[in-house]
This record gives structure tokens, C-alpha cells and sequence, in this order.
């Protein structure tokens, strides 16, 4: 009888056994642990690679509006040769400013912005700036059409249509002459001149981010990212247009 009840026990008592030296060895353990944890930090890799890279070309970009901004404001007369070859090298500074990442050029639209009142909207007998002042593009290029002097962005990202934009909304495209401009409240000025530098770009990252949309949905978004500024300068010397 004990043998017959040893002879059912024993394969079970062999798996105890087996069960019981795979848990006491401590054999490639730390060979388990990076398998665990590897995943983990390849994505926080790869992560901090991608934010770095976005935060470094976004800061670039806002060089770029400031300092382009900045050169128009000194002033010049851009009806003259001189003056549309010095707009061209201006928008060659775009690519030198955004070294190591000359091959994303972004989108650029230099405008210049006259505030005027143009009629006596509250009745007190003047025009000035308690009047409704309207602000409209009196000079408008941009970095789209190709020139020697500078490199231009690829076209698909600035084929946007710089009409109907929203008041935050950035143009790609030069705006049209004559067209209201949304200036902020705190700057539309009767009687003010300003130049406006509008840069744009889409970043599209190395290998994507994660996006989640609930716990359940979570995936990589390889989709591209909009980076801009937009920067309002008042000419330090006359401008000619």
C-alpha cells in the first residue's frame, strides 16, 4: 500500500523539487532584472533625447524671430535694391542661427504693421487713440520663394494660407497688403509703426512620443509638432516701404 501511495506521490514530489531549486538559484538574476527593466529605460532614453532636441530647435526659433525682428527695426529703405538685397541676407541669418539644425529651416513672414484710427468712432471732435484704432500690414515678405542668398524651408510646411488666420495664429505665407492685423490691445497705438517677425516650423521627432487617450489607449505619436514665435519690435529709424 505505501508503495502504490509513493509511486502516486513521486512525480508530484519531483516537481516540488524542481520548483524548489529554480527558487533558491540565484544564477542570472541580474541577466532577469535588465530584461525587467530595460524597456523602462529605453524609453526614458529616448524620451529625454526627443524633449531635449524640441526644447533646443524651439529656443532657436525664438532667436530667429527676435534677431530678425531686431535687424529690420534698425531701419532702411526697402523700395531701393540695397534694402531687398538686405532683406534677403536677413533671411539668411535663419540658417545660421539654427546650426546644428540648418536642415530644418522654418517658416518666416517679416511684416511691417501701421495702428491708425481712421475716423472719430467716440464723437469728441478728434481722432486719436481713444477712437477705434485698426492696425493693417503695409509690407509683408517672407523666407518661401528660393534665392541664392539664403536657403529656403521645404515648401509643403509653408503652403499654409496666410488669410483668415486666428489672432494667435502664425503666418507661413506673407500676409496681404491692407489686411487687418490682430495687434495686441496693449500695443495698437494710434500713430504706431511695428515690425513684425513670425516664425513657424514643424518639428517631427526622431521617433515619436507617447500619447495616451485613456489607460487603456496608449501608443507613439510620430506625428509632427508646431513650434513659433511672434515677436513686435517698433523701428528704431525710419522705415521706407
Amino acid at each position: 500500500m505505501k508503495n502504490i501511495i509513493f509511486k502516486a506521490l513521486s512525480p508530484l514530489m519531483k516537481t516540488q523539487k524542481t520548483v524548489s531549486r529554480f527558487v533558491k538559484n540565484s544564477q542570472a538574476v541580474a541577466a532577469v532584472e535588465f530584461a525587467l527593466i530595460a524597456p523602462i529605460l529605453l524609453v526614458l532614453f529616448l524620451g529625454t533625447v526627443e524633449v531635449s532636441l524640441v526644447v533646443s530647435v524651439d529656443r532657436k526659433i525664438s532667436r530667429t524671430s527676435s534677431s530678425i525682428a531686431d535687424l529690420i527695426a534698425q531701419g532702411a529703405d526697402f523700395n531701393s535694391a540695397s534694402g531687398q538685397a538686405e532683406l534677403r541676407a536677413i533671411f539668411g541669418v535663419t540658417e545660421r542661427i539654427m546650426y546644428p539644425y540648418s536642415d530644418r529651416i522654418p517658416c518666416v513672414v517679416i511684416s511691417v504693421i501701421e495702428a491708425n484710427a481712421e475716423s472719430d468712432t467716440n464723437g469728441d471732435g478728434s481722432i486719436d487713440n481713444d477712437d477705434t484704432v485698426i492696425a493693417k500690414v503695409k509690407l509683408s515678405i517672407d523666407n518661401k520663394t528660393a534665392s541664392s542668398e539664403y536657403t529656403s524651408p521645404t515648401a509643403p510646411q509653408c503652403n499654409k494660407s496666410s488669410v483668415g488666420l486666428a489672432a494667435n495664429e502664425n503666418a507661413r505665407q506673407k500676409r496681404v497688403v491692407d489686411d487687418v492685423f490682430p495687434l495686441p490691445a496693449a500695443i495698437n497705438v494710434h500713430g504706431s509703426t511695428l515690425v513684425v517677425a513670425e516664425v513657424e516650423y514643424d518639428h517631427r521627432p526622431i521617433v515619436g512620443f507617447i500619447s495616451t487617450d485613456g489607460v487603456a489607449n496608449v501608443g507613439l505619436d510620430t506625428g509632427s509638432i508646431t513650434l513659433g514665435d511672434r515677436i513686435f519690435l517698433r523701428p528704431r529709424q525710419a522705415l521706407t516701404y
